[in-house]
């Protein structure tokens, strides 16, 4: 019994060092399981992510459709046509299953107003472009308004309040309704994708709104020209309201049933399903997250082509409108890295003195339209203050211009207003204390994209005017700038480089074209013009610090050998005969011989042989004298 007893004790005493209950070994098996999903969900994420902000995937978005796969959408114009094409489409399929009887009513059912919490300004707008931000406001029984003398309960509009005071609702507005697009984008893919996607009105509007002016056709494929008016402006809150008055009379009495089925979809993923496909095959489901970085490209770039100040108010900045979002629950847009503006820089450099490898590389419509997204990224995060664009330790300078306080006032010229104080109770004739002088230490950024924005700001046609308003203002305003810098800003900001360069041999004949002109011009008239030929005074980077060429004594010839030539100048030997025999040949031309045949020598420039005209032979007489 004791040894029972004992042997029952030896095996479960010691309970750390023998094997662990059945239970606890599950649970710890589940925990491990549960940490390797985690971790694979993880990886999966990073990769997924990895490949969206990829290169290839950057590329690709930049690229205009080919022909016959998709409609071309380079202009203003194309894109509200694309916008027509659509809505009909999507009519017409969701007309498949759906009455579609066209409802004539003036005003959009479902309109709210919202009060932001400042002053008395309110924004009416449809309801359904509030779903993402709906546990952030607080809504009141609706009262009449904008009924068109109906009262009916479906023409009320519907008051709402945020529940966090927002400053700038303007633009969270805009990126509610951009943010739309793809709940949009989900429902057309899951009718037909082939038929009603989004896709292609998505980036073709990133296409428009970053570029300056439209390009149209020229009479010759190797030229360009552009449009100053189609495709300079973009009004992204128009485009998209007019897709939303567009879907409301192409549905009619189905659209309330279409708005709800939008509001079931998911923006992030979505199913590609098409009735032109076998219907044996599962539809993929395919994410959005290409689209989404889309999305939020236009509304950066939207929001950063508008001036940073106004005659009376002051725009928010891009990190004002962050904090913003972020108290309203919104994420921040998510855009493609900088990673050095590695595409500008390229496209900057194909356009001056390029290399052949480096013209190949920056010439296509694509490298531009790179040049331009990195223009606006390079913008952004210029503005967020990103580490990524600070100069190193070893790339900071001290001689910088602008390190003291700005002196930027807000009557917009730099001077404060003179302010009447009355007395200020010194006695008369006092001396006033000197006023210290407050220096602020300025970050720097690095060189070469102090380059980039240089390059941007000098392009006027190619890159938006607010991008390059915003990065000259934030580079002086709030970095410090050298002297040659600030120079460079300063005339990249008010001198155009875009357009046409001569090749060097083309400005070479039109310098000799001129003299040769003002030659004849003196010839004519015997008014001087040598002043005008002679060489500028001003040396090239060559000759700089050397004394001027005309001050200089021309040098002196070598001592003639003995028993040589008396022509000591290699052109003479070679371009007289030789008649003694003295000169050194370095040609293959026959040695000179005398003649027999009467007449001046010309040399023949193909057979390179000395021959003679026969111009001085005596001709026999003519006949009939």
């Amino acid at each position: 019994m004791a040894e029972t007893s004992r042997s029952a004790t030896s095996s479960t005493g010691n309970g750390e060092t023998m094997r662990d209950p059945p239970s606890r070994l599950a649970s710890k098996g589940e925990e491990t399981g549960d940490a390797d999903k985690k971790a694979a969900a993880a990886a999966a994420v990073a990769a997924h992510r990895e490949k969206v902000f990829s290169e290839a995937a950057r590329r690709r978005s930049m690229k205009v459709p080919k022909e016959g796969i998709m409609m071309r959408i380079t202009s203003v114009m194309d894109i509200y046509q694309q916008v027509r094409m659509l809505v009909g489409m999507m009519a017409n399929v969701w007309g498949w299953s759906m009455q579609t009887t066209t409802s004539y009513k003036q005003v959009i059912p479902g309109l709210v107003r919202v009060n932001p919490g400042v002053g008395n300004e309110t924004f009416v707008m449809p309801g359904f472009f509030l779903q993402d931000i709906e546990y952030t406001i607080d809504g009141t029984p609706p009262s009449p308004g904008l009924t068109r003398g109906t009262t009916s309960s479906k023409n009320t509009v519907q008051d709402v309040t945020l529940k966090h005071t927002s400053r700038y609702f303007t633009q969270v507005k805009l990126l509610l309704k951009i943010r739309w697009l793809l709940r949009l984008h989900s429902a057309g893919c899951e009718l037909d994708y082939k038929m009603c996607s989004m896709r292609n009105l998505i980036l073709g509007m990133q296409y428009v709104v970053l570029q300056q002016s439209a390009e149209v056709e020229c009479d010759s494929i190797f030229d360009k020209k552009v449009q100053q008016t189609a495709g300079q402006h973009l009004n992204l809150e128009s485009v998209i309201d007019d897709i939303a008055d567009q879907l409301h009379r192409a549905l009619g009495t189905a659209h309330k049933n279409f708005l709800e089925y939008i509001a079931t979809c998911d923006p992030k993923r979505a199913v590609h399903f098409s009735k032109m496909e076998s219907p044996i095959t599962t539809p993929p489901i395919v994410p959005n997250d290409q689209l989404s970085v889309a999305l939020d490209t236009i509304f950066l770039t939207n929001f950063l082509r508008q001036p940073r100040k106004e005659a009376n108010s002051k725009l928010p900045s891009l990190q004002e409108l962050y904090d913003e979002l972020e108290t309203l629950g919104l994420p921040h847009p998510e855009v493609p890295p900088l990673r050095g503006a590695q595409h500008l820089r390229a496209w900057a450099k194909a356009q001056t003195k390029p290399t052949r490898a480096d013209r190949e590389r920056g010439s296509s419509k694509d490298a531009e339209k790179l040049a331009q997204l990195d223009a606006v990224l390079l913008c952004a995060a210029v503005e967020l203050h990103l580490h990524e664009v600070y100069a190193a330790p070893n790339e900071i300078v001290d001689d910088v211009a602008n390190n003291n306080t700005s002196t930027g006032f807000p009557n917009g010229e730099g001077v404060p207003e003179p302010v009447d104080f009355g007395s200020t109770g010194r006695a008369p004739g006092s001396q006033v204390p000197q006023a210290r002088v407050l220096t602020k230490k300025k970050p720097q950024l690095q060189p070469m994209l102090v380059d980039a924005a240089v390059h941007c700001i000098h392009h006027h046609r190619t890159f938006p005017e607010g991008i390059r308003e915003r990065l000259y203002s934030l580079l002086n305003e709030e970095y410090g700038l050298t002297e040659s810098q600030t120079q460079r800003l300063a005339i990249a900001a008010t001198q155009n480089i875009d357009g046409k360069r001569l090749q060097e041999d083309t400005l070479l004949q039109m310098d000799h074209r001129e003299k040769a002109r003002l030659r004849t011009y003196f010839a004519n008239t015997w008014k001087d013009t040598s002043h005008l030929i002679v060489p500028a005074l001003v040396p090239g980077d060559l000759h700089l610090g050397k004394p001027a060429r005309y001050t200089l004594s021309p040098p002196a010839p070598p001592p003639r050998p003995p028993f040589s030539s008396s022509f000591v100048s290699g052109d003479m030997t070679r371009s007289l005969p030789d008649f003694r025999n003295f000169t050194t040949k370095d040609t293959k031309r026959e040695p000179f011989k005398v003649p027999l045949v009467t007449g001046p020598l010309t040399l023949d420039p193909d057979l390179r042989k000395m021959r003679t005209t026969g111009y001085f032979i005596r001709m026999p007489p003519l006949k009939g004298q």
